[in-house]
């Protein structure tokens, strides 16, 4: 599914620690729509205002994920509202 013109919802849900650790990184509707959101108004134009793609490090992560790696439940990465790049 495709986010914005650049940035694709399977790149912002990848987790090496959610695949290790068996845990379900699906963001619901919300979340999705939050993404999207964040990927239109701030991926996509950091990508376009300096010409290079920009590599996600960490996007979406479930309340399950953000505790397991030590982050709180209510981060804004929960929410699809964040992204590390």
């Amino acid at each position: 599914m495709n986010l914005s013109n650049n940035f694709t919802l399977a790149e912002l849900v990848k987790s090496q620690t959610a695949v290790r650790k068996n845990i379900n990184n699906e963001p619901g509707t919300a979340e999705i729509n939050n993404l999207i959101h964040l990927a239109e108004t701030v991926l996509q134009p950091v990508r376009e205002h300096f010409s290079k793609p920009v590599v996600i490090s960490s996007g979406y992560r479930s309340p399950e994920l953000c505790e397991a790696i030590g982050s709180s439940a209510k981060s804004q990465h929960a929410k699809g509202e964040a992204a590390d790049f």
